[in-house]
């Protein structure tokens, strides 16, 4: 059985697929035999619907992403065909961090992903064990790599393709503990 999955991550203008946009999106290949994490896709993306109210967004507004990366890039359909052939080598396998979250944008922008697989945010709710006001809550992807990994230092960029790779890490850990086993 071949153990590769495809992980994948967004930036988007905020929450709502229905009303946001994709401003970027990283894609990796992790090999869940060895942990090898392949970088497979990294764009920005410039949305002809972005107007001036999306100078607000978050993802500008925290310094992650800026403006005039945006204007000076080509539209998602421009890749259309490049990351549909990517995202079709591992129909079934695709994931992210918080995969529902990443699969409404994508597939509200045309992209075919398969059959769904478990999220890995999800999935590792109770091994983590964070204290909300209503249980445990759903790891971010920070706190996830600051239990796991706490020798080793890393702040999420909130960019996809490295986003991607952190999020790749940390689902090979917790597949190595048997916490997430995608299918």
């Amino acid at each position: 059985m071949n153990k590769e999955i495809l992980v994948l991550d967004i930036e988007t203008t905020g929450l709502q697929s229905n009303e946001d946009l994709i401003l970027e999106l990283g894609m990796v290949k992790l090999n869940l035999e060895t942990g090898e994490i392949t970088t497979l896709f990294d764009a920005v993306f410039k949305d002809a619907r972005l107007t001036a109210r999306h100078r607000e967004a978050w993802i500008f507004q925290n310094g992650f992403m800026t403006i005039d990366e945006i204007r000076s890039a080509k539209p998602i359909a421009d890749y259309k065909d490049e990351i549909q052939s990517i995202m079709n080598e591992f129909l079934g396998k695709i994931t992210a961090w918080n995969r529902d979250f990443d699969s409404a944008f994508l597939k509200k922008e045309g992209f075919l992903l398969g059959n769904e697989i478990d999220c890995p945010m999800k999935k590792s709710v109770d091994y983590f064990k964070i204290e909300s006001s209503f249980g445990y809550k759903w790891p971010k992807a920070q706190e996830a790599w600051d239990i796991l990994f706490p020798n080793t230092p890393k702040i999420e960029e909130h960019r996809g393709l490295d986003d991607a790779k952190m999020e790749a890490a940390i689902i090979y850990e917790l597949f190595k503990k048997g916490v997430y086993q995608p299918f």
